[in-house]
């Protein structure tokens, strides 16, 4: 049994620990809640809890001498984690929650007035906790919010251990939409896919709601959050559509494509094709670009990479590549990149394949680049990687990109350079302009 002592200069201010799924864990015995007055540890007397500041200063801080007693006193674990709520202290959430849910013993120490002297955190805290950035009148309401917190995940408390592993933050993201009864309040109705029973279909309903809750009222908790490619590929679609820029997007294809000997194969992905095309895709202002990468292994690691950029370290450290690379969707084909655009836009998006091998019957860049100033259609712009896209994939466009030709005969560019030029073709020189019409 997990025992738990708050020590607080307004220990009236604790009732609602009573009532709930707290106070019913406290009854069942899964928990011991005790509320001590620090004045009871302040002699007989009950003499001064504070004093004023050394080197001057407006206030009072809490003094050391009757917390030292207290924690003498209410340590009867000597693992017990000692925890001081101050506004200097660092965030509690969940994973804090269930960290501490699993200990023998905690003491809380409720902070009041300017603080408390450093020397009881210095000699006796755990822990320091803040339940975020903004200034309370003291240290009761955060450690009632931690107390709560805790003892909910303790075995049995729930009623239902599962009940815990189903809310917020279970798994870094915010909890999905709930419905019940009636189905329809007011013209409102609950979702389809609630009420009809296909528990895969409802699974797949909830992770979407919840990855979509999460980025539009918590984005940073994706940094942490353990994210599948599915995951990568909803967000990314969720960021094209909040965006609301041009619609065209480009996609780079790993699979079909040739080799040199005109066998199909599937490529490999390249950092400098995922760096340097997203900053040309966000510097001609695309909506966005999806990598075309079936093999789980590279999928995996494309995964990792993105996730660093979009929502880690990277998205802070670097935040002009964090804006190029948020615009980096990943897919399995090419029909699930066209499948996201109509999401997005509402209709499929007409596709241009380019290559390097010239043929009949191919768009020249100007008359492109009218047409997609004149329309309201999505558009696919299409590159392939190692030796160019299949004769299928660009017989299935809707047409076909002329090559980039340069002086001389020879006709070799990187992908990487490839895109460039045509999107400054297309885009570029006035292009800003143009990109805002759609």
């Amino acid at each position: 049994m997990m025992h738990i002592d708050i020590l607080t200069l307004f220990p009236d201010m604790f009732a609602p620990l009573r009532e709930s799924i707290v106070g019913r864990a406290v009854r069942n015995g899964i928990c011991e809640l005790n509320v001590k007055n620090i004045r009871d540890y302040t002699g007989p007397k009950h003499g001064l809890t504070d004093d004023k500041l050394y080197g001057g200063g407006v206030g009072m801080v809490m003094k050391p001498e009757p917390l030292f007693e207290a924690i003498a006193d209410l340590k009867k674990k000597p693992n017990a984690r000692i925890i001081i709520t101050s506004p200097a202290g660092r965030v509690f959430d969940q994973q804090a929650a269930e960290e501490l849910s699993h200990s023998e013993q905690l003491i809380f120490i409720c902070g009041h007035y300017e603080g408390i002297d450093q020397r009881v955190e210095d000699a006796l805290a755990t822990d320091v906790f803040s339940i975020g950035d903004f200034v309370l009148t003291g240290g009761e309401l955060p450690a009632m919010v931690m107390a709560d917190s805790i003892i909910r995940l303790l075995p049995g408390a729930l009623g239902h251990d599962k009940s815990s592993e189903e809310e917020s933050f279970s798994e870094g993201l915010l909890e999905y939409p709930q419905y019940t009864r009636p189905p329809e309040f007011n013209g409102m109705t609950v979702p389809e896919v609630l009420q009809g029973g296909n528990h895969e279909a409802i699974r797949r309903w909830r992770r979407e709601q919840s990855l979509a809750r999460t980025y539009e009222r918590r984005p940073e908790l994706l940094s942490n959050a353990v994210l599948t490619t599915e995951d990568m590929r909803q967000l990314a679609a969720l960021k094209a559509e909040s965006r609301g820029e041009s619609k065209v997007w480009l996609a780079l294809v790993h699979y079909p494509v040739y080799n040199k000997k005109n066998t199909i194969i599937n490529t490999s992905t390249t950092n400098l094709d995922i760096h340097d095309i997203a900053r040309a895709v966000a510097t001609f202002g695309l909506s966005g670009y999806y990598i075309v990468q079936p093999a789980p292994a590279q999928r995996e690691l494309i995964g990792t990479l993105l996730k660093h950029w979009q929502y880690g370290f990277g998205a802070h450290y670097n935040p002009d590549r964090h804006e190029a690379l948020g615009k980096i969707g990943l897919v399995e084909s090419i029909a699930a990149a066209k499948t996201e655009i109509a999401k997005i836009t509402g209709q499929p998006p007409k596709i241009i394949a380019t290559s390097a091998k010239a043929s009949p019957d191919m768009r020249g860049y100007a008359e492109l680049r009218q047409e997609i100033w004149q329309s309201n259609t999505p558009y696919l712009l299409m590159f392939g990687t190692g030796w160019g896209l299949t004769d299928e994939t660009i017989a299935e466009a809707d047409c076909v990109l002329r090559p980039v030709y340069g002086a001389g005969s020879y006709n070799h560019l990187s992908v990487r350079s490839a895109v460039s030029i045509i999107l400054d073709r297309l885009f570029g020189e006035g292009g800003a302009k143009f990109a805002q019409k759609f």
